[in-house]
């Protein structure tokens, strides 16, 4: 007999059609992976410079000092804390704790596409509620909550729409769960959620033990290559976490950066006035060719072609491969009509809007 995988790991496909060169230009504008376009804080590059004389070691970096930086900047409790390389790693080893063969995970359809593949790599079975118009919809939520369900996982705000649900909503999803399903909030993009009726899932940690929210370095920070990402959930979550997670979860390359990206509040506020001018720049610009631009919290925006702008995604896309941009094209049926931008430098998005114009333009 030969060697194979879990049965259920066959049926896994890929879900983004990623490249990141195209043939003829050395340097194209790469808009597909949400990014930082202005790159990390100067006071982190330094800090992380300075580590690697430290690379010889094994990193047994002490994360209390990142936690105490984590723990001032967000008036959170640094014992409430766990790190990993990523969120994505801390997600997958969440998934893993609490769901397992004969239970189930529950998640929106179009949210992130890590979500059932997490599920199904723990022997869960991922169970998607729809969504309307890529926004989550708490009620459709709970309507697939049933005995078997252990995790609800969302994204909030949402990749890949840039959505975003309430603190409201978020409550009232909530309540509406047992005692003994946990919720994961994956607030990787919590930091461009400016919107006042916003909420970080971090406060509702402080008052229920079945709540965990994990965020990262990779956006806002621009730390994306180091592979930084936190958690914040019940103290017996965390240390639950921290016994089981990798010998080595932070390399001490990205515990220097980490420390001193979160205390450079300068660049991080220059990062998000960046990408609130051109969110809403780019939202103004396409909406007005007849695109669709969902709205977004995030640092990219999701884009749909109607028919009646007269270009479809798929020739859109191949159109602005040819003048050397790569924006985000999807391999799902749901996103075949959508493209994804992500927030690039002044230059780039100038660029990326003005080929856009020409081309809807000539339809």
């Amino acid at each position: 007999m030969p060697i194979l995988p879990k049965p259920v790991l066959q049926s896994i496909d890929y879900y983004m059609v990623g490249i990141s060169k195209l043939k003829g230009f050395e340097k194209p504008i790469k808009l597909s992976s949400n990014e930082s376009a202005l790159g990390m804080s100067p006071r982190a590059l330094e800090a992380s410079l300075q580590s690697l004389q430290q690379s010889h070691l094994y990193p047994e970096v002490d994360t209390e000092r990142l936690a105490s930086v984590i723990g001032e900047r967000y008036q959170l409790d640094p014992a409430r804390m766990a790190f990993g390389p990523g969120s994505d790693e801390l997600l997958q080893r969440l998934v893993n704790t609490f769901a397992g063969p004969g239970e189930a995970l529950v998640h929106s359809k179009n949210a992130y596409m890590q979500f059932p593949i997490y599920a199904k790599l723990a022997g869960a079975t991922p169970i998607a509620a729809d969504d309307v118009d890529m926004h989550y919809n708490v009620d459709l939520i709970v309507s697939k909550i049933n005995e078997l369900t252990r995790v609800v996982l969302l994204a909030n705000p949402d990749n890949p729409s840039g959505t975003y649900l309430s603190g409201a909503e978020v409550r009232r999803l909530h309540r509406a769960l047992p005692d003994n399903v946990l919720l994961i909030i994956d607030a990787a993009y919590e930091e461009y959620a400016l919107v006042s009726d916003y909420e970080s899932a971090t406060q509702l940690v402080h008052e229920f033990e079945n709540v965990i929210v994990t965020r990262t370095f990779s956006k806002v920070h621009g730390m994306a290559g180091l592979r930084l990402g936190w958690c914040y959930g019940p103290k017996w979550v965390v240390e639950l976490l921290t016994k089981i997670g990798p010998s080595f979860p932070v390399n001490t390359v990205a515990n220097a950066a980490g420390i001193a990206s979160i205390e450079d509040t300068e660049h991080t506020k220059m990062v998000l006035d960046h990408n609130q001018r051109w969110i809403a720049t780019v939202t103004r610009e396409f909406s007005n060719l007849g695109l669709k631009t969902y709205p977004s919290q995030t640092n990219f925006v999701l884009v749909g072609f109607p028919p009646e702008c007269g270009r479809s995604a798929e020739e859109t896309n191949l159109h602005m491969n040819s003048n050397g941009i790569i924006p985000r094209q999807f391999a799902l049926r749901d996103f075949s009509d959508k493209l994804r931008f992500t927030v690039g430098t002044d230059d780039e998005m100038t660029t990326t809007i003005e080929v856009m114009t020409q081309f809807l333009r000539a339809a």
